[in-house]
């Protein structure tokens, strides 16, 4: 008869979690670099093309978003993970039929729409956040934090 040998689990790798979410910044430049449509004085409102061209413009996707983003792609995608690119099936889409900013992140940190946040307006979150819920989890209490420029995000 076969003996069980009890191993102990595999270590984990990672030791931090880091959710970066840049309100208004549009994934394509993330992910593909300067759109060359918006280089423009017409489209973009560009000044001096010419010199904005020289500093981010360049042949492929990669090397326009390493141009635009530096820090991003030489440091974090390199040491950790990246998602949101929609050209290769990475998509997200918020279900709370607003377009501004309170509804959109108690939906990313609760993860679910909340008809009751209908505003920008700083009203305490009556859901609990994935941070609150991994603040409660054995081992992790004090040792989650959460940064923000949204002046709401107290109230989440």
């Amino acid at each position: 008869m076969p003996t069980v040998i009890d191993a102990a689990p595999a270590r984990l790798k990672t030791q931090n979690v880091f959710l970066i979410v840049s309100d208004g910044f549009r994934w394509q430049e993330v992910f593909n670099g300067a759109e060359e449509a918006l280089m423009a004085k017409t489209n973009g409102g560009v000044k001096d093309v010419k010199a904005l061209r020289a500093e981010f413009w360049r042949e492929t996707p990669e090397s326009r978003r390493q141009a635009i983003l530096p820090f991003f792609w030489g440091e974090i995608a390199q040491h950790g993970q990246i998602y949101g690119n929609q050209n290769k099936g990475s998509v997200a889409r918020v279900t709370n039929g607003k377009k501004f900013s309170y509804p959109g992140y108690n939906e990313l940190f609760a993860g679910f729409a909340d008809p009751r946040i209908d505003s920008n307006d700083k009203i305490p979150n009556p859901n609990v956040s994935v941070f609150e819920w991994l603040q409660g989890r054995p081992g992790l209490r004090r040792r989650v934090a959460a940064f923000g420029f949204l002046d709401a995000f107290p109230t989440f």
